[in-house]
């Protein structure tokens, strides 16, 4: 069998991402359902996010995340606030809901051979951007896999805000 997606080298999914209509709501739903005790709340989230594509073009979006924890998974609900993105797509096509798997790859090299190697298979990228040296970008895996896939890096003070949270340390 031909593989849909190039082999991840490391494999591991990190996050699961839905998008959310209402994400004060959110949070008190998946905090009572799942048992997340914790949701890190970040508004406005991509006004720090430079070079923003949509469906390959430049793109300025907005959106707002709540992050947290059920075990070693990330949940992150996102709401849509403005602009062209993968987020108001879902929500005009399907509400709310699973929206992406997110990968996060160790290093800058490795995340550009993966976005690289996902776009050779058939799989463009969505959505993209920066933050810093962290990068983003989903590849449209919606006609195969029902969501999308978002490859992610980010430098080690990065990922340390990652274990803040899953500690409840914010």
């Amino acid at each position: 069998m031909t593989s849909l997606i190039p082999p991840f080298p490391e494999g591991r999914i990190q996050q699961l991402g839905y998008v959310v209509e209402d994400l004060d709501e959110s949070v008190e739903k998946f905090s009572a359902m799942f048992g997340i005790k914790r949701f890190f709340v970040w508004e406005n989230l991509a006004a720090e996010v430079t070079e923003k594509t949509y469906r390959g073009r430049s793109a300025d979006f907005q959106f707002s995340c709540a992050f947290g924890y059920s075990g070693d998974m990330m949940i992150e609900l996102i709401r849509h606030d403005s602009g062209e993105s993968i987020f108001k797509e879902w929500l005009d096509s399907r509400g709310p809901g699973l929206h992406h798997v997110c990968f996060l790859l160790s290093g800058l090299e490795q995340f550009e051979e993966t976005v690289a190697g996902m776009a050779a298979h058939g799989h463009s990228v969505a959505m993209s951007g920066r933050s810093g040296d962290a990068r983003f970008s989903y590849a449209d895996t919606v006609g195969d896999f029902g969501v999308f896939t978002e490859l992610a890096y980010g430098p080690p003070e990065f990922l340390a805000s990652f274990d803040r949270i899953k500690s409840g340390d914010f």
